[in-house]
């Protein structure tokens, strides 16, 4: 094998190690049949062993994510706030909103739901959150990069919900 690539070799390997297992496998058949009583209580027990494995894999899984969770954390909503009304089929937006400054999108909507999505010039949504009636949800952001940004409504609100789009500057 003078010259025998890595990934021959680990071909190779694998191939062998698969071959043994299949060997192994094939000399448990040699052996007279199990009854089914032997049988099923091996695979409950083989069974419970899974469960409390992923079980216990599910709560450490849980305990590491857990501080990263934004449930529960209020955003901070210091700096320059904007009104955002949305409305069957348009946005009231600022014509201009500061970059490198906190801000914050105050949305809310005069009829029906809907999504106020900002996406940048490349088309990547880059922020969300729901227009409702009666209501302010407050979106705070930090634009590091100027350039125009387009809104779009991510909610059917309506036959013309499709053509719904406003536009800002960040300067």
């Amino acid at each position: 094998m003078n010259g025998a690539s890595p990934v021959l070799i680990g071909f190779l390997v694998a191939a062998a190690a698969i071959l043994v297992v299949m060997a192994a496998i094939a000399r448990t058949t040699i052996e007279p049949p199990e009854t089914q009583a032997v049988v099923t209580s091996a695979g409950y027990q083989l069974r419970k062993g899974w469960l409390w494995a992923l079980a216990a894999a599910a709560v450490v899984a849980l305990a590491i994510s857990l501080p990263s969770f934004p449930y529960g954390k209020s955003a901070t909503l210091t700096g320059q706030h904007f009104t955002v009304i949305a409305s069957q089929y348009s946005f009231e937006l600022p014509p201009v909103v500061p970059a490198g400054k906190n801000i914050v999108f105050d949305v809310t909507s005069k009829d029906v739901n809907h999504g106020f999505g900002i996406y940048d010039e490349r088309g990547h949504l880059i922020a969300q959150v729901q227009a409702m009636p009666d209501y302010v949800n407050h979106l705070p952001l930090r634009f590091s990069v100027k350039g125009h940004y387009v809104v779009r409504c991510l909610e059917y609100c309506g036959i013309a919900h499709a053509a719904m789009q406003g536009a800002f500057e960040v300067r």
